[in-house]
């Protein structure tokens, strides 16, 4: 966009973007659907990105290099300066394991494909453990800079080889692309948040309305201004309040803020500026609204990292201290380089602005990889209490536990637990959860002489026709292999079946529950039941971070009750087995995640492999196995006294 096509309103929109996310990452129920702050941006973004695109276009002047230089320019400076700074606080701060990650995200930042590693990295973007991710906020630049490297390559094509079409097939294109990101994101939920594909739509219904307003540039008048900004408003103003973490995102619920941002835009289209938007202070936060995006962030996340709780009190510093951040980089960073790397060729911008930087932090993520995270930092116990996090039960399994889109896989003879022997007794089947109780049943079955083969699967309790609590492409997933699960049980006739999974909490279940135990029951010679164990907030962190910064926290939770449904169930299936994680978790009403030095959680709901070899060490010192239940024993043992 042109110099003197400056729009103050639009420095005000990237405010309200930029404010929501802020309010948002302080206290989620400040402002409950504040993420869709990125989405603001991702609009804004293709509109002034495209607008200049296209501007240079119709001039015959457009230069791809001109264009990368440019983005290198106004992306790197400030994004390295809080890459360092990140770094710097990090490596005083964060845990050995905590470290070598925060070293790759900045490098993947760096190189613009930091959505692609939070993705895989922590998964879910509102989980515990991404809260304390100091560069959790990267994806969007990830997001963004993966959109500069195709679409300017889009429109020049398009422009070039069909022009009059230009609107009409980029038209049909945003189409397609909503279309595919509510299909993914009821699919792939996960991924659609993160990646480029499935927002791709957003920065492109910018960029459509750029073009348009280049083509046409539309005589907006005071009415249709006014009525504009009205629908504008309301279109991001109910989605801030009305969507949460809950929410499938993003899709069509994306759609709406981003065509509110749209109607906004358009409003200021005719010169009027709205009052608010324009205002000074909203310029002012809109002028350093990148900067403060980059800040705001890690600020949050190392409170976080530190179990320090937010505050209104300490919101209101954490937001006054990233605005003097922000403010001092737009000055000192942002600007001058802006304006120095005008005067300097493509080359060298790109190898003393992208390319040493990103060698630089290759050999920093490399070293801190090499010397894993720099242990001596900290206590040999916080180090051993770190390795036992990195014990994961599915990477032990690999191959025998498998996410929930390879549910067709077919169960695996190798994947052995309990004796080491060629006969194979029975199958032990469930999710995640069934998957973590993997080394505690290899313990128990070994003294009953039972081989069993493990099948689990992701998000996939062992309950026939059971589909809440997880997206509906997973609940399909689930359906299918539940249904070849149990018809496999009904052809084997295994002597032996365990059955795990995170079960319902709810009595609404009882029956999907009974029936489905009612099915392995007559199909079986034996049916084993492991009950879930209790969720701990931070179970993984606590007991690290005490030792770590001394903190003075209980990371014990009580004992909850299980759902009331378990109870009938055992009078109705006096023949099953139950075996209780809680047994050896929870004293005294209270459950720890830490038992004798030992570390047991892996997050706070799944088992390390540490913490579950450790239960089944910790039941079998108590005269339990697979099938032995001495409780059970002794109550029969004196209902045979009482009878004789």
């Amino acid at each position: 966009m042109r110099q003197d096509s400056y729009r103050s309103d639009i420095d005000g929109l990237r405010a309200i973007a930029v404010l929501a996310v802020f309010l948002h990452h302080l206290s989620p129920g400040w402002l409950p659907g504040g993420f869709v702050g990125v989405d603001i941006f991702f609009v804004i973004s293709g509109y002034l990105i495209t607008s200049q695109v296209f501007q240079e276009l119709r001039e015959g002047r457009f230069s791809l290099k001109g264009f990368y230089q440019r983005r290198i320019n106004r992306i790197v400076p400030a994004l390295l300066t809080v890459l360092l700074a990140c770094v710097l606080v990090g490596s005083v701060l964060l845990s050995p394991v905590d470290l070598v990650r925060l070293y790759n995200n900045a490098l993947f930042a760096l190189l613009g494909v930091s959505n692609l590693f939070i993705w895989l990295k922590y998964g879910n973007y509102f989980a515990a453990d991404a809260s304390e991710a100091p560069l959790l906020h990267t994806w969007s630049l990830g997001v963004e800079e993966q959109f500069y490297l195709v679409w300017p390559l889009m429109v020049l094509l398009v422009y070039r080889f069909a022009p009059r079409y230009l609107l009409w097939l980029l038209g049909m294109g945003v189409v397609m692309a909503v279309g595919f990101s509510e299909y993914a994101t009821g699919n792939f939920a996960t991924a659609a948040y993160y990646l480029l594909p499935t927002r791709f739509f957003e920065l492109m219904l910018g960029g459509w309305l750029a073009i348009w307003h280049v083509q046409h540039r539309p005589n907006v008048g005071a009415g249709q201004s006014f009525i504009c900004t009205v629908l504008g408003y309301l279109a991001i103003v109910v989605p801030l309040w009305m969507l949460n973490e809950e929410a499938t995102f993003p899709g069509l619920n994306a759609l709406w803020p981003c065509l509110g941002t749209l109607l906004l835009i358009q409003a200021g289209s005719n010169g009027a500026r709205s009052p608010l938007l324009a205002s000074r202070p909203m310029v002012f936060v809109g002028l350093v609204s990148y900067s403060l995006y980059l800040w705001h962030w890690p600020l949050i996340a190392y409170l976080n990292y530190l179990e320090v709780p937010m505050s209104a009190g300490l919101a209101v510093l954490v937001m006054a201290l990233a605005l003097l951040l922000a403010w001092l980089s737009w000055r000192y960073v942002e600007k001058p380089f802006r304006r120095s790397g005008l005067q300097l060729s493509f080359a060298r911008v790109f190898f003393r602005r992208f390319a040493a930087p990103v060698l630089g932090l290759a050999v920093l993520a490399g070293a801190g990889q090499a010397l894993d995270g720099f242990p001596a930092r900290f206590s040999p116990q916080v180090n051993a209490l770190e390795a036992m996090t990195l014990d994961k039960p599915a990477q032990n399994r690999r191959g025998c536990h498998v996410p929930n889109a390879l549910y067709r896989t077919e169960p695996d003879a190798a994947c052995r637990l309990g004796a080491q022997k060629e006969a194979l007794d029975g199958i032990m089947v469930g999710d995640s959860f069934a998957n973590h109780f993997t080394g505690m049943v290899d313990l128990l079955a070994r003294p009953d002489n039972i081989s069993l083969m493990d099948y689990t699967l992701d998000s996939c309790p062992p309950i026939l026709g059971y589909r809440d609590r997880m997206p509906a492409v997973y609940a399909d997933h689930c359906a299918v292999r539940n249904q070849r699960v149990f018809e496999l049980i009904e052809r084997n006739h295994y002597p032996y079946v365990v059955l795990a999974g995170n079960w319902p909490p709810d009595e609404a279940s009882q029956g999907l529950v009974e029936a489905s135990l009612e099915k392995a029951v007559a199909a079986s010679g034996e049916v084993i039941v492991i009950l879930d164990n209790p969720l701990i907030e931070k179970a993984a962190t606590c007991p690290i971070r005490q030792l770590m910064f001394g903190l003075a926290r209980d990371c014990a939770v009580a004992q909850r009750n299980r759902p009331q449904y378990w109870a009938q169930v055992r009078e109705r299936f006096p023949q099953i087995h139950f075996i209780d994680p809680d047994e050896v978790i929870c004293k005294g009403g209270n459950c720890s995640p830490m038992i004798d030095g030992k570390l047991l959680y892996l997050d706070r709901a799944h088992l390390n492999g540490v913490g579950s070899r450790f239960i089944g060490q910790a039941l079998l010192a108590r005269g339990y196995s697979l099938l032995n239940d001495p409780r059970k024993k002794s109550m029969q043992d004196n209902g045979l006294k009482a009878a004789l």
